[in-house]
C-alpha cells in the first residue's frame, strides 16, 4: 500500500464525532493539488517582490542585450499574460462541476508536454505572441501590473477549491485549435511565472557581476 493509500485510510476511519462527512474529507484530500499550485503562484509573488526590493530603477529598467528584456519587460510579460487567459479560466471554473470523490486532478498529455519546455532552467527561447509582448518600460507601472494580476488569479484559483476543474477547458490564447483543461491551463501559468522569475533572476546576477553595465 503506497502512502497516499495509507493516508486516505486512515482519513476514512476517522470517527463522525468530528463533524465532517466522508464526502467532506475526500473533497478536501482532492483539492491538495490546486492549493499546491495556488501556493506556487503566491511564492512567485513573495519571491519577484524579494529579488526587486531594494534595486536601483536602472537594474530594473535594463536589458542585457538590444533584443532581450529588462526585469520590468518581464513582469509586464507576465501581467499580460495572466490578464489574457483569466477570463477564459473564469468562465470555464463556472462551469466546472463540484468533485464528488477523492480522486486525483488530471493534467493532460498535451499540458504535460507544454509544462516541460516552459520549466526552468530552460535552453531554448519561446516565440512570444504579438499580444504578449512587453509595452512597459517603467518598473513601477510594470510591477503593479504583475502584483495586480497575481492577486486576481490567486482570487480566481480560491473559486476553484472544491471543483473538477478538470472537466472544462479553455482554449489556448496563441493556437486557437489546441485546447487544455483549467487544471492544467493553472499549471502552465505557474510554470510560465517560474520560467520569467528564473530569467529575472539571471539578469539582475548579471547586472551584479557588471555594475558599470547599468550606469
Amino acid at each position: 500500500m503506497g502512502m497516499f493509500d495509507y493516508a486516505t485510510g486512515v482519513l476514512l476511519r476517522m470517527p463522525e464525532f468530528l463533524g465532517v462527512t466522508v464526502r467532506d474529507r475526500m473533497t478536501q484530500i482532492s483539492t491538495a493539488q490546486l492549493e499546491a499550485v495556488l501556493g506556487q503562484v503566491e511564492n512567485v509573488t513573495r519571491k519577484a517582490r524579494d529579488l526587486v526590493a531594494g534595486r536601483s530603477v536602472s537594474h530594473l529598467t535594463t536589458s542585457l542585450e538590444a533584443t532581450s528584456w529588462s526585469v520590468a519587460h518581464c513582469l509586464d510579460h507576465l501581467a499580460l499574460t495572466t490578464n489574457a487567459v483569466l477570463p477564459a479560466i473564469s468562465e470555464a471554473i463556472a462551469r466546472a462541476p463540484r468533485l464528488t470523490a477523492n480522486r486525483a486532478l488530471r493534467t493532460g498529455a498535451l499540458t504535460r508536454l507544454l509544462l516541460r519546455n516552459l520549466e526552468p532552467p530552460y535552453r531554448v527561447r519561446l516565440n512570444v505572441h504579438s499580444s504578449f509582448v512587453p509595452r512597459q518600460h517603467d518598473f513601477n507601472s510594470a510591477w503593479n501590473a504583475f502584483e495586480g494580476s497575481q492577486a486576481q488569479l490567486m482570487k480566481t484559483m480560491r473559486t476553484a477549491i472544491g471543483l473538477a476543474i478538470d472537466e472544462v477547458t479553455v482554449e489556448s490564447p496563441v493556437y486557437a485549435r489546441l485546447s487544455y483543461n483549467v487544471y492544467g491551463a493553472l499549471r502552465m501559468l505557474a510554470a510560465h511565472e517560474r520560467r520569467h522569475l528564473w530569467q529575472i533572476e539571471r539578469i539582475l546576477k548579471t547586472l551584479d557581476g557588471a555594475p558599470n553595465r547599468a550606469s
